[in-house]
């Protein structure tokens, strides 16, 4: 009997072997776990040519790297818990949701209704720049600077463009400004909100964002006709994308605990 038992771990020893390609701190690297990475690294190009020697090579130094890393504790460290967080999190999403984006269609149609609330502008803009978390006086001194700007532009509408190439912090300022046409979905939602609706010729009053002061002009209306519909199409993707988190996590919600002290925001 204890012959047979020896006999069947042997067995069973040889066969683990047998499928073995290497062997990295007891660590062993299966032939199909070769195959499936060669099979992966084929998929995109490389300078370099493409073995099963060198794929083995790759995971047997992946591996090597990995233990060093555990054996230095970095699996501990705050930053690298929160990668690991980052990749359980995108892999949860795309376990639970993959199957809905994969079934978004976005029509032509649909696309239509959307553009016509959602016009494309053309703009060019005066900047005078804060920072993202800026002082008190800053704000001050910006919006001071600007509704000066704002002051001459109404009496002189036509001075736009000598405004910006001389006083727009901005990369822009030697073309007067111009940004040219963007979707809404580019702009900040502010910049937006300011010039949505509005003529060609509009010159709004000064405006805040996250990137600092703006004073716009409208300077062209992109009509349907002219729009790039795949462009359109793929916001609308995103938003249909972004619908179906937003339910995913108010479901996620009503099955968790979760409190929100406003008052400390």
């Amino acid at each position: 009997m204890r012959i047979l038992i020896l006999l069947f771990a042997f067995t069973l020893n040889a066969n683990l072997y047998a499928d073995t390609v290497a062997e990295v701190n007891g660590y062993k690297i299966s032939k199909q776990e070769l195959e499936d990475a060669y099979k992966e690294r084929l998929m995109y190009p490389s300078h370099k040519r493409i073995t099963k020697e060198s794929v083995l090579e790759d995971l047997i130094n992946r591996r090597l790297g990995v233990d060093k890393a555990k054996s230095e504790k970095l699996n501990n460290n705050p930053e690298i818990k929160e990668r690991v967080n980052d990749i359980l999190h995108n892999a949860l999403i795309s376990r639970d949701l993959q199957e809905k984006f994969a079934k978004i269609k976005v029509s032509d149609k649909e696309v239509e209704n959307y553009y016509k609330n959602n016009k494309e502008y053309r703009t060019s803009h005066i900047l005078y720049r804060v920072r993202a978390v800026p002082s008190k006086e800053e704000v001050e001194n910006g919006y001071e600077f600007m509704a000066s700007i704002y002051g001459q532009l109404m009496k002189k509408p036509e001075r736009f463009e000598e405004l910006a190439k001389k006083h727009s912090q901005v990369a822009t300022n030697q073309s007067g400004g111009d940004i040219g046409f963007l979707p809404p979905t580019s702009m900040a939602p502010e910049y937006y909100a300011a010039i949505k609706g509005r003529p060609v010729g509009f010159i709004s009053k000064p405006i805040r964002t996250q990137f600092g002061f703006h004073i716009i002009k409208v300077t062209g209306v992109r009509e349907f006709k002219e729009i790039n519909t795949a462009l359109y199409k793929r916001i609308l993707f995103d938003m249909k994308r972004d619908k179906i988190l937003d339910d995913y996590y108010a479901t996620l919600k009503k099955s968790s605990k979760v409190k929100v002290y406003k008052n400390k925001l």
